[in-house]
């Protein structure tokens, strides 16, 4: 009896902390009080979060009658909703700036971040300068109808933060698109992370919380140009962390468990293009998400992780303006970058001190556990950078999500012979479990270089172009993110990929 009365009072206890946002009111108060800022945005005038409705209405009412500032729609969402963008259009732009929130519908500070960025750049007399000489586009809420249930998800089960290269989402579809069109040289994507993850709740005593305020996610994709990652690093970063500093608000590089046979190891940083950080980074563009403390927590330090996102938009809109002209030299810069395709990467684990808050003590605390830093991986399989990739004419939907993607495709018109190198299959093998609905297909090819008669209407795609290196992970077979591992390539049966590599 007392066994079962103790398992309950354990059970009651997770519980409790699945019910309250899983933050005790001892922790908020030493590490998360709530900054003393007046807010006019729709979910500070009422109990919970604010919906789309509530969110248009405040967008129609800030930027009626304003100069230089509209409205319009990106297309809709599966259950027919407009994705809106509002666009400060400058009359001599200086830069372009891109922002997002909302891809996962149950992160909202990033939403109502953006909407304090708008009223302030529509009111404060000291911002107008940001209006006048540069382009921004905010999109507020992406994911509406996941957002209108708090729920990750898209309407079809799909995690848009994981479909940037696949696209099987109408979402991401219209997302790329409005990207391609509006072509930002920075942009910033808003999210939350849950700081009380069941990983963490098994660690030490008590369990352990994630402390940070802020968590930075940027492009460390090994084929993102080193021209732009150190220009992140050098003029932005520190200038986020001064200014973080500055309103009393931590900060740490993104971090998230994953368990390796059977230990918790910490995956810290990331780079994989289905995601956009790195999805959008490699259009050649300063590229970061932001993973704000607060998933799960209702409206618990909402003031405080509203106030962070829109702290973070603010200091990028100023950063992107003082650096201008080096953001465009080395946007330029990296489109014309020509370099070897990095298709995989070896991991490397090492024991590291990680900061958490012991739950029990409420203290911060120092925890020596494996982790893997994408910032330490090293090259394993390095391919020269072809000319042209070739793909053969049957293969229409893959040219098709090419040019999803922002990429020009061209035709032959003509049979071609050709001196390309083929992907043969080695070995194939099916994932153990299901990614986002689907068993990836993990490929071995060898290359080879031989004679190939390229039918008329095969597709052609010049790697000398502004999106290549987005063609470059999602068309080399092997790569993690890639068309063939995430089956747009149907392979069965196949002895020769049906893409080539033209060198010369």
């Amino acid at each position: 009896m007392k066994i079962l009365k103790y398992n309950l009072s354990i059970i009651a206890f997770f519980m409790s902390l699945s019910i309250f946002g899983q933050q005790s009111k001892k922790m908020t108060d030493k590490f998360f009080p709530d900054p003393d800022i007046e807010m006019n945005t729709p979910s500070f005038s009422k109990k919970g979060i604010a919906g789309y409705k509530e969110m248009m209405g405040f967008i129609n009412e800030k930027i009626s009658g304003k100069d230089n500032v509209s409205l319009s729609y990106i297309g809709k969402t599966q259950k027919d909703v407009d994705i809106p963008t509002i666009i400060f259009k400058s009359d001599a732009p200086k830069v372009k700036v891109m922002f997002s929130a909302r891809i996962h519908g149950d992160e909202p500070a990033g939403t109502e971040g953006l909407l304090l960025l708008i009223d302030k750049l529509l009111s404060d007399p000291e911002l107008q300068a940001l209006r006048k000489n540069m382009d921004i586009a905010i999109l507020p809420m992406v994911n509406i109808d996941g957002g209108e249930r708090m729920d990750r998800r898209t309407s079809n089960g799909l995690d848009l933060n994981r479909d940037l290269t696949k696209l099987e989402t109408p979402e991401s579809v219209v997302f790329r698109e409005f990207l391609n069109k509006f072509s930002p040289d920075v942009y910033i994507d808003f999210h939350e992370y849950n700081p009380f993850r069941a990983d963490y709740l098994k660690m030490e005593t008590s369990g352990v919380s994630g402390f940070a305020d802020v968590m930075f996610l940027y492009c460390e994709n090994p084929n993102y140009p080193k021209s732009l990652s150190g220009l992140f690093a050098e003029k932005f970063l520190p200038e986020y962390q001064s200014a973080l500093k500055a309103n009393n608000l931590t900060y740490y590089k993104y971090f998230a468990p994953s368990k390796v046979k059977g230990e918790i190891v910490l995956n810290i940083g990331a780079a994989s293009p289905r995601s956009t950080s790195s999805g959008v980074g490699l259009t050649n563009a300063l590229s970061m998400l932001i993973e704000v403390r607060g998933e799960g927590m209702e409206k618990i330090s909402f003031r405080r992780r509203t106030y962070t996102s829109f702290l973070i938009a603010l200091t990028t809109l100023k950063e992107s303006l003082k650096n201008s002209d080096l953001i465009k030299e080395k946007v330029k810069e990296a489109a014309n970058t020509f370099n070897d395709i990095v298709v995989t990467e070896k991991r490397k684990t090492e024991v590291r001190k990680i900061p958490f808050i012991d739950i029990g003590k409420n203290e911060l605390v120092e925890i020596e556990m494996p982790v893997r830093d994408v910032s330490d991986r090293t090259p394993d399989i390095v391919r020269k950078r072809p000319e042209y990739y070739a793909i053969l004419p049957q293969y229409e939907t893959v040219a098709n999500k090419l040019i999803q993607l922002g990429l020009k495709v061209e035709k032959l018109d003509e049979e071609k012979m050709v001196n390309a190198e083929s992907y043969h299959i080695k070995d194939v093998q099916k994932s153990n479990t299901k990614f986002e609905g689907f068993y990836e297909q993990i490929v071995t090819t060898e290359i080879k270089e031989q004679q190939v008669k390229l039918p008329k209407g095969t597709f052609l795609i010049n790697m000398r172009q502004k999106n290549s290196n987005l063609a470059a992970v999602v068309l080399e077979p092997e790569a993690e993110n890639g068309f063939v591992r995430y089956n747009v390539f149907s392979i069965e049966n196949l002895t020769e990929l049906p893409i080539y590599r033209i060198i010369k």
